[in-house]
């Protein structure tokens, strides 16, 4: 079994390639979610954000070093390991991969000690963070939750009180409006419009035109807006450090360790800093509130040691 269990998403367009990998990687303890094209990638890190991407060089709609591309340009994802897999395996071809940012390159055929030892060499290049690093930077990632669930609760509360609902009704409408069109829902704060809006995924982006600060709320059950996720806190810390608003010692800490944020939340749970989000029961619309993934809240204990530091 591996050492420590990854989730790593594998795309190809070919379904027996992706299944291969899959077995490959769950046999060794890695939690594997599954994409059939460059497109399908990105509502997938929309739901999930993984410590390493195996995707195909060739595919139809966006290949894979249009996907490499994009992924490095955003700072949200600029990060995360890729290993190219791919039958081009000339060296003009190896070399234009690295260009576009594959961290490895994997030929095809392929066997399954090609697969590991790809893992391998790519998790080894960004190390787990020690449990030093990890008690040090456990209250301003804790600081960081609390700041980005305060705003999401400001902002809700603006966006939903220009239409006249309350915080929750205002986003299970949205929500249930981009679930029924199959599209993203996006509007404009009208007292202040330079704030916009964009429902997508399971929840809803708050972004400012004008300052380039941006909150990512991950929609709570019973419509919550004070939640969050490890995804949506790394980029909450990132878009913050890019900005000069702060955490910028955090976001290094992250980008230069393998699965940070993943651990900074276990540490913060296990101190009882942060705890399930939990809604109303019973719930106000059950078959939206099922499919929303972990959510987390600041903990009145979490408060108290913020208020205290």
């Amino acid at each position: 079994m591996a050492t420590t269990k990854k989730c790593i998403l594998v795309c190809d367009d070919e379904a027996d390639v992706v299944n291969i990998v899959k077995r490959i990687l769950e046999a060794e303890g890695h939690e594997v979610i599954c994409a059939y094209d460059g497109l399908e990638v990105f509502p997938r890190l929309n739901e999930r954000a993984p410590d390493l991407i195996i995707i195909d060089r060739m595919m139809p709609g966006m290949n894979g070093l249009e996907v490499v591309s994009r992924l490095k340009e955003t700072p949200k994802t600029s990060s995360i390991p890729v290993i190219m897999l791919t039958s081009m395996g000339k060296f003009d071809d190896v070399i234009e991969g690295y260009q576009h940012g594959a961290d490895c390159y994997i030929t095809k055929p392929f066997t399954k000690n090609n697969i590991l030892s790809g893992v391998k060499l790519v998790t080894a290049s960004r190390p787990e963070l020690p449990a030093d690093k990890l008690d040090a930077n456990a209250v301003s990632f804790l600081r960081a939750c609390y700041q980005l669930s305060r705003r999401t609760e400001e902002l809700t509360a603006r966006f939903a009180a220009q239409e006249g609902l309350s915080a929750s009704a205002w986003l299970y409408k949205g929500l249930e409006a981009r679930l029924r069109a199959d599209e993203m829902q996006v509007g404009v704060l009208e007292d202040e419009p330079d704030w916009r809006y964009c429902f997508h995924g399971w929840g809803v982006d708050y972004f400012n035109t004008k300052t380039g600060e941006e909150v990512n709320l991950a929609i709570g059950p019973g419509g919550r807006c004070d939640t969050l996720d490890e995804w949506r806190v790394q980029c909450f810390i990132e878009n913050a450090a890019e900005r000069g608003a702060g955490f910028t010692d955090l976001q290094n800490v992250i980008k230069g360790h393998m699965s940070a944020v993943k651990a900074l939340t276990e540490r913060l749970s296990r101190n009882q800093w942060i705890e399930p989000a939990q809604g109303q029961s019973p719930p106000a619309n059950q078959e939206i509130d099922a499919q929303l993934g972990d959510r987390w809240i600041v903990s009145a204990k979490g408060a108290q040691l913020l208020d205290r530091s």
